[in-house]
């Protein structure tokens, strides 16, 4: 037996079964960030909104124009340019390809996952700092949206950045000697969260603050957040665009703050609402496989709630969000996903304090709901394989039945591993590596529908057409992703999507408001391509419109003024 040297400590045994968790561990994260990237490797952009940011972040690099977003050449003040500037930075270092203009909403979501992470930790302890980041980066909701090209996950993850900042700041003590770089790191998240999609980036926080302080009973608070440096970081952060954007365009600050805030919030302009209680069932579907984490039971609430002020402030979060977005006259389901880290983090906790066996009967509800839901996919699939309307929907209803399955299984083994080994972090690794697997199985499968309707076969059809100066045409619909395929600019015929009608004037010849309009340029052009839908074209077939087919696709005809060389 060897005796320590003098002066120096000897080294303390790792217990056998402490190595084999840090190595399980590694192994599970590893897998899980394969299963993270794998999610990105799709072809097709799905339309409209990853073919249309794809579009714009192209376009600005391509002009070298980081002021003015641009969408198929018209102007488009829908967003602020955040998620633009990450996309077209990361298609100079990586190449303009589909999975690189989903990279963005992929390290975003990182990012929320992190700062989870880091706050649970900080405030309740490494289970449940863990347990947040393991159920918010495998939740159906969240883990989707981080491999969707939209704008909702950076604006999401901006949001949890600057909670977790102010969590931490306010209810870590240890953190306390920090907490003015913590609060300053607040307000330049929420920056980038205006930066991201907006005035949500502070109107959301600033009610969470309020009714946390009526609910605490405690206006102080505004004491410890340090106001007047953290409010001129954030004008300091998000200001410079808006201000240089409205000096060159002064349509955009009507456009931009009434029309695309208040209007869309006040009323149905753009035919966006839903029923009312729309968001619950996204949020409870959202959620899984952690759905049965939910406190429906008051032993749920008594996991989750323990009286203290970050309650307080976590709950009047997920309120605050899910309230607002509800009484919106605008309602998608990824708007609501800044509520998710904040739900995450209690259900982490939920997670961490539960007993095994109440975890266990969770687990076991979620291997029954994902089995039963997996059969019912398996079900339609089948149901639809003939259905020539429904091409590509048996294939992805295929992998979201196979990746529920796998979540079955999953749940089932930690399960057992609770009831018989007490493992509460191999059964939470086991259901959170399941969960990113076979959500993107599911998300690898929609390709099978989602490619077809996208930009990539029209392009691919088109190709053999195509010469430097060919026009091309988008009659009567607008696949947004068309333009980031070809690399061009493509002329509209006889739309009025809202995305790209408010400055229609905005690109002059880039318009053409009627058939006759692009039938009468047809017929004068020697050469030409155009996808026309289905509608439209049954009107050009009776004018007797010239053309080649080049090919027939769920977004309608593509064909040529003359024959491919």
């Amino acid at each position: 037996m060897l005796s320590a040297r003098p002066g120096i400590s000897p080294q303390r045994a790792v217990p056998a079964h402490a190595e084999r968790a840090g190595l399980l561990s590694l192994l599970v994260t590893l897998l899980w960030g394969a299963a993270w990237i794998a999610g990105l490797m799709r072809s097709g952009l799905g339309e409209p909104d990853e073919g249309r940011y794809a579009e714009v972040a192209r376009e600005m690099l391509a002009s070298g124009d980081w002021i003015t977003p641009r969408l198929d050449g018209f102007l488009f003040f829908d967003k602020p340019p955040l998620h633009y500037w990450g996309t077209a930075a990361a298609y100079a270092l990586l190449g303009t390809e589909p999975w690189v203009a989903r990279l963005w909403g992929a390290l975003a979501g990182l990012l929320a996952i992190a700062a989870v992470a880091w706050a649970g930790w900080r405030v309740w302890g490494r289970a449940a700092g863990f347990y947040a980041a393991t159920i918010l980066g495998s939740s159906l909701l969240f883990a989707t949206s981080a491999h969707v090209g939209t704008l909702d996950l950076g604006v999401a993850a901006f949001l949890a950045l600057g909670m977790a900042c102010f969590v931490v700041a306010q209810f870590d003590p240890a953190s306390a000697s920090r907490r003015t770089a913590l609060n300053l790191g607040m307000w330049a998240a929420l920056a980038l969260a205006v930066l991201s999609k907006g005035l949500i980036g502070v109107v959301l926080p600033g009610m969470v603050l309020a009714v946390y302080m009526l609910w605490q009973r405690d206006w102080r608070v505004l004491g410890r957040v340090s106001l007047l440096p953290g409010l001129v970081l954030l004008l300091a952060v998000s200001a410079p665009w808006f201000i240089e954007v409205t000096r060159r365009h002064s349509e955009f600050f009507d456009y931009f703050f009434i029309r695309e805030h208040f209007t869309r919030f006040l009323t149905s302009a753009d035919n966006r609402g839903k029923p009312p209680g729309f968001f619950l069932p996204v949020v409870l579907l959202g959620l899984f496989p952690w759905t049965a984490l939910v406190p429906f039971s008051r032993s749920g609430w008594r996991a989750m709630w323990s009286g203290a002020p970050v309650d307080r402030l976590l709950l009047a979060w997920v309120g605050v969000v899910f309230v607002f977005f509800s009484i919106s006259h605008s309602q998608l389901p990824f708007y609501i996903l800044p509520l998710f880290p904040a739900a995450a983090l209690l259900l982490g906790r939920i997670a961490a304090r539960l007993p095994h066996e109440a975890l266990a009967r969770r687990m076991r509800v979620t291997a029954w709901a994902a089995a039963i839901a997996a059969a019912a996919a398996l079900a339609v699939a089948l149901a639809q394989r003939h259905d020539p309307a429904h091409a590509g929907m048996p294939s992805a209803l295929g992998g979201l039945a196979a990746g529920l399955a796998i979540m079955a299984l999953a749940a089932g083994y930690a399960t057992g591993r609770l009831t018989r080994h007490r493992h509460h972090d191999a059964a939470m690794h086991a259901l959170a590596l399941a969960g990113i697997v076979g959500w993107t199985i599911t998300l690898l499968a929609s390709q099978a529908w989602v490619g077809p309707r996208s930009g990539e076969p029209v392009a691919r059809l088109m190709a053999p057409a195509l010469t430097v100066d060919t026009p091309v045409y988008m009659v009567g619909g607008f696949v947004r992703g068309l333009p980031f395929y070809l690399e061009r600019p493509v002329t509209i015929v006889a739309q009025d999507r809202d995305d790209l009608t408010p400055f229609i004037d905005s690109r002059p010849g880039g318009y053409l408001p009627t058939l006759e309009a692009f039938e009468a340029r047809w017929r004068a052009s020697a050469h030409g391509v155009a996808l026309v839908d289905a509608r439209a074209m049954a009107v050009l077939q009776q004018h007797r419109l010239p053309y080649v087919l080049l090919g027939r696709l769920p977004t309608g005809f593509v064909i040529a003024r003359q024959p491919a060389r």
